[in-house]
């Protein structure tokens, strides 16, 4: 989210009321304005909305985010590990096991492209 995004991320939205898609707006912390008229067209009087639809929020800690709708929210949280060594670490002691490394044959490529989306993983 950020300056001009509240009008394709409510047509976003709109059409998957309408599909049940899952919708990700990031960064919302940039956007509290909208997030105040989002609590509203979530609870929509005159639409039904798809029983899959989903909505994910991603926002840094702000004080002025709407109370009701973090309220409404279920919130996951997670704390990066600090530095590169301990995000591969972490990454590869709670998403790679050996059967995993062993799933796909040539072993040697898999291990490589395994290691470098563990990679890209922590950087993000």
């Amino acid at each position: 989210m950020g300056e001009g995004q509240e009008v394709p991320a409510q047509a976003k939205i709109d059409a998957s009321f309408v599909s049940g898609q899952w919708v990700i707006l990031s960064n919302c912390h940039l956007a509290t304005e909208y997030m105040t008229l989002l609590e509203d067209i979530l609870n929509p009087k005159d639409k039904e909305i798809h029983p899959e639809f989903r909505l994910w929020l991603t926002c840094e800690p702000a004080n002025d985010f709407p109370l009701g709708l973090l309220q409404m929210a279920i919130k996951v949280t997670t704390e990066p590990p600090s530095g590169m060594r301990a995000g591969l670490f972490r990454t590869f002691t709670t998403l790679v096991n050996q059967d995993f490394l062993e799933k796909v044959e040539p072993y040697d490529k898999w291990k490589s492209v395994t290691w470098t989306l563990c990679f890209m993983h922590s950087c993000v």
